[in-house]
């Protein structure tokens, strides 16, 4: 019995001692998943930033409410029931209304004064006037013609009403003047309001009002208990006034509330043309060819003299080989600015300033940096599969061709693919050999001459450098599994 009892109670420690383990086991792995995402949202974070801002206006980047995504306030298209109106002088020939007839004042110079007399009428060879300050007094008669005379000019300050007019060549917003009989209306331009009234053949029925016309900007207003999207029309002091987009011709809502504290109503609304006006503004297409012919053939040329120069360390006995190895590699610790100026000369002399020769040439004559990738990774091929292919008949070229090449294909994508991202985003040598105003530059100066010019323009900016990213990222994107084994393997003794 005492021996059962031990039994079970030995099984309830290993059972609670595996749950535990397990415990600590889920907890370890959900601590280790939260870190883990909390890294990559740390790094990506500027991606998804410049992504979101280029795909937004100036105006959605000024908005201190906009979010991270590219969104625009929904708005709401209002017409309101006054009619927009325009004010002018309107300058125009003074009359007098005198018994039942509109009379013509004219400007009459007597003993030095000027007075302003209407003409009633022509008798012999004298002119009747009336006076248009003291119409009741008895008309005044003057040997003086009427057609040597001046009329008086008065200033008139009119608001009239706005009508959108189309009649003919004659289009547009006009204030109508005054209506005419005979269906004939006069009308002022307000664009030209220097110009005098003109005529039309129309009455003021056959043009249409112009209202006033705002886009209103939607927001979720508590209101009775309930959510509702309602147009921002004005605020106050106390207050702002909404209009109830289901009912637009009902008295706009005054309510007690604070604009500041309500949310607006987001619409997505994403500018891709941003990427277009980058490409056109700095020459995309030239500039990435360029970029991609640079780092192709550079490439090239890098992983080429590289295989050829870790080949010759690795396969064949060269006196001195260890010492001229480190040699290679202390040529690292070389700061590139120590040979610029001699290299600069000695490319200037050669005539390849304002060429891709000097961006190219030089990786044809290998490089420490992968060298030493290379030759660690073909110290790990045993020296066996050499000495099958030597009894074969193979010469050293071929061993290399066959032999060699086909088992460090990891390796070299990985140099290959080092030198690509590197001359890609290479930014100080174009600069110094290709220079930074002409067209026959990389995307990294470019890039640069568009960061200076469009500085003020975050938008423009951030579509240019993500435009500039897209090969880097589709390259890793695409090879990240070679590219990562090369990595790895060339960094280990195998």
């Amino acid at each position: 019995m005492e021996r059962l009892r031990g039994f079970i109670s030995n099984d309830n420690v290993n059972q609670r001692g595996y749950m535990k383990r397990e415990v600590y086991k889920v907890i370890g792995m959900g601590t280790l998943l939260m870190i883990m995402i909390g890294v990559a949202t740390i790094y990506l974070s500027p991606l998804v930033y410049m992504g979101s801002t280029a795909l937004k206006t100036e105006g959605q980047l000024s908005d201190p409410d906009d979010p991270i995504v590219p969104m625009s306030p929904q708005t709401y298209h209002y017409v309101s029931p006054e009619v927009e109106t325009f004010r002018y002088t309107y300058r125009h020939p003074q009359t007098l209304d005198y018994q039942g007839q509109t009379l013509t004042v004219y400007e009459v110079i007597q003993q030095g004064r000027i007075n302003k007399y209407a003409f009633l009428e022509a008798r012999d060879n004298v002119s009747v006037f009336i006076d248009s300050e003291n119409p009741e007094a008895p008309p005044i008669e003057l040997e003086i013609a009427v057609e040597d005379l001046d009329p008086a000019l008065v200033n008139e300050r009119l608001e009239v009403n706005l009508y959108n007019v189309n009649y003919g060549d004659v289009q547009g917003k006009f204030g109508l003047v005054e209506e005419l009989e005979g269906n004939r209306t006069l009308w002022m331009d307000p664009e030209e309001i220097s110009e005098p009234p003109f005529e039309l053949p129309i009455a003021a029925s056959d043009a249409e009002l112009v209202r006033f016309e705002q886009d209103l900007i939607l927001y979720k207003v508590p209101m009775d208990g309930e959510t509702r999207e309602l147009a921002l029309l004005e605020t106050g002091r106390r207050g702002a006034k909404f209009i109830d987009p289901e009912n637009p011709d009902a008295e706009p809502l005054e309510l007690d509330v604070r604009v500041r504290g309500l949310d607006k109503v987001w619409d997505l609304d994403p500018h891709p043309e941003n990427f277009t006006d980058a490409m056109d503004s700095i020459n995309y297409f030239k500039l990435f060819g360029n970029t991609l012919f640079i780092a192709v053939v550079s490439g090239l040329g890098a992983m080429v003299s590289a295989t050829l120069v870790a080949y010759g360390f690795t396969r064949f006995n060269i006196p001195y080989a260890n010492i001229l190895f480190i040699i290679l590699l202390s040529t690292i610790v070389l700061p590139p600015q120590v040979t610029q100026i001699p290299t600069y000369i000695v490319y200037n002399k050669f005539g390849w300033i304002g060429t891709f020769f000097p961006l190219i040439v030089p990786h044809f004559f290998s490089n420490a940096y992968n060298v030493f990738l290379l030759r660690q990774y073909m110290m790990g091929i045993p020296l066996d599969m050499d000495e099958a292919a030597r009894v074969d008949g193979a010469n050293p070229f071929q061993i290399l061709w066959y032999v060699i090449v086909p088992a460090a294909r990891p390796a070299l994508v990985a140099v290959y693919l080092f030198h690509f991202l590197f001359s890609w985003n290479d930014f100080q040598q174009p600069l110094i050999y290709l220079g930074g105003g002409s067209e026959n530059t990389v995307l990294a100066v470019g890039l640069a001459n568009f960061t200076r010019i469009y500085s003020s323009q975050q938008n423009l900016m951030m579509a240019a450098g993500i435009l500039t990213m897209l090969v880097p990222l589709a390259v890793f994107f695409f090879a990240q599994r070679i590219f990562m084994q090369g990595v790895v393997i060339t960094g280990v003794e195998k």
